[in-house]
């Protein structure tokens, strides 16, 4: 039986591969972009139009292609979580979320509430914004419409803080919430919501490699997704 050096050894050495296998095969996914770009001009400088099915073809590698982008972009996130980590510091929640929402794409109509917020832990600074901006991009990204609310509240429970992020968009069913925390697993097709369903699955890494959880919980309005994350809470400052 392998004793937990020998298995941290192995999941090390695995997420070094993962690395730099995807880091390779981007390579290849963006020649598939670009290669039948350069054919389509090339046929144009010699002059020869490109029939209307070639081109639907053309752009169909280019949609797969961007979708392989996608899937080894965040396959590259999660083998870095912890493997290279900042190193761990003391960081205020409701900055931290902040930084993090600038970023979201779409967020244009999004509100985000941070009165309820606040708190501190200590995490190496680039595995908690990888944690928070996935978190907070899901609520925008799967929403289902152009304006929504998102809330963070945070409360202390002996020696851990409780984060839970809030949005009012269509929620995930019950049968699925531990699901979406595969990698790889989106609820919607792939192409629908422009993502590769890696989000949720750094989040977790992040919440586990802290000594910390992740879970979707109940939420209490009819719509909407709560997710909770429990972090070791950072002891206050000397001062």
């Amino acid at each position: 039986m392998k004793d937990l050096t020998e298995t941290g050894e192995t999941e090390r050495d695995f997420e070094s591969y993962l690395y730099i296998v995807t880091h390779d095969l981007k390579t290849y996914s963006r020649a598939m972009r670009v290669i039948p770009e350069w054919i389509e001009e090339d046929l144009g400088a010699a002059g020869h139009a490109v029939p209307a099915e070639v081109r639907e073809h053309v752009t169909m590698l280019r949609d797969y292609a961007r979708g392989l982008d996608l899937m080894l972009d965040g396959l590259t996130e999660l083998s870095r979580v912890g493997r290279l980590a900042d190193t761990p510091d003391r960081h205020p929640l409701p900055e931290a979320l902040r930084d993090a929402w600038c970023r979201v794409p779409g967020r244009d109509g999004f509100d985000l509430d941070l009165s309820q917020a606040a708190g501190a832990v200590v995490a190496p600074g680039n595995d908690l914004d990888r944690m928070l901006f996935a978190v907070l991009s899901n609520c925008v990204r799967h929403h289902d419409a152009a304006q929504g609310h998102v809330t963070v509240r945070t409360r202390c429970d002996g020696a851990r803080l409780f984060l839970t992020v809030t949005d009012d968009g269509p929620g995930v069913d019950p049968d699925y919430r531990r699901k979406v925390f595969e990698p790889l697993f989106t609820l919607r097709a792939k192409d629908e919501v422009g993502t590769a369903g890696m989000g949720l699955a750094v989040a977790e890494k992040v919440a586990k490699t802290l000594g910390g959880s992740i879970a979707i919980v109940d939420t209490p309005a009819r719509r909407g997704c709560t997710v909770e994350i429990g972090l070791p809470l950072a002891p206050a400052p000397i001062v």
